[in-house]
């Protein structure tokens, strides 16, 4: 038989115990990725009422609200 043809041998189980769940990421990190995601989207022709835009006007109001003397409306 030749080497082509031949099977590749059956995969072995790994010896060593290996987590099975990978660490989360650091929050900030988390939330930078999400506001950025946002910021881009912000760029793009969206159709009214985007769920998106919502949700960065939302991050909006919050991350400026302490340098706001007016109420929102």
């Amino acid at each position: 038989m030749k080497a082509a043809n031949q099977p590749f041998p059956a995969s072995q189980p790994a010896n060593e115990q290996t987590p099975c769940y990978l660490a989360p990421a650091p929050v900030s990190e988390v939330l930078f990725d999400q506001l950025e995601y946002l910021l881009h989207h912000a760029t793009e022709g969206c159709p009214p009422g985007c769920l998106d835009c919502g949700r960065l006007q939302q991050v909006k109001n919050w991350l400026l609200l302490p340098f706001r003397t007016a109420p929102i409306s």
